[in-house]
């Protein structure tokens, strides 16, 4: 995948095209980073870009600025990877506050689940930008080809590769939800007895 940016053509839009984009491209930083403050950063990144590039010379404004933000998102998520490789713990999503009033920049928009985001960070990032697009945006996967710099056909092998590793990842997590319930279950009926036995 290229870092380069996306590719520019005939006339867009002007400025207000990205007021109307922003919430998509928050779902995006978000279902990316995890991190509302992070997902931020991204999208008033791209917008420092947009308001510098050459809005004239741009064929289609959405790509423009679905590529940019998946793009700064994935270089964003492989730094903060890199960072928590040497912290001990575990990594937790950050919660979207939804009750400012989409001061944030995530009005009007449905954020990823918290289950969902942790399952997410244990995917490659090119499977995590390729379902993130699909699953929350219902991108065509012609752009997300485009977006990723892959042909259509990487581009569903990607989220179906994703679809298969989440349900893969959510069936081991309930297998290991329901063995800690019963163990949990088993020491209780366990210390019962035992107490049962004393008083006895």
């Amino acid at each position: 995948m290229s870092d380069g940016e996306p590719p520019t053509g005939p006339p867009g839009r002007t400025e207000d095209v990205f007021a109307r984009h922003g919430p998509r491209l928050f779902r995006i930083a978000y279902g990316m980073l995890g991190s509302t403050t992070r997902a931020e950063d991204v999208v008033r990144d791209v917008r420092l870009r947009w308001q510098a590039t050459d809005r004239a010379v741009v064929a289609d404004p959405q790509a423009y600025l679905t590529t940019a933000t998946t793009r700064l998102s994935i270089r964003a998520a492989l730094s903060a990877r890199t960072r928590r490789a040497s912290y001990i713990g575990p990594w937790l999503p950050e919660p979207l506050d939804t009750g400012n009033g989409g001061a944030t920049g995530a009005e009007g928009t449905k954020p990823v689940a918290f289950d969902v985001l942790l399952m997410l960070e244990r995917l490659d990032l090119a499977e995590r930008a390729a379902f993130v697009l699909r699953e929350t945006l219902s991108s065509p996967y012609a752009e997300i080809a485009a977006v990723l710099g892959v042909d259509e056909a990487q581009a569903r092998h990607l989220v179906h590769r994703a679809r298969r590793h989440l349900a893969t990842d959510l069936a081991t997590d309930r297998v290991a939800d329901r063995q800690g319930r019963e163990d949990t279950a088993g020491q209780k009926r366990g210390g019962d007895g035992a107490e049962d036995y004393e008083a006895a």
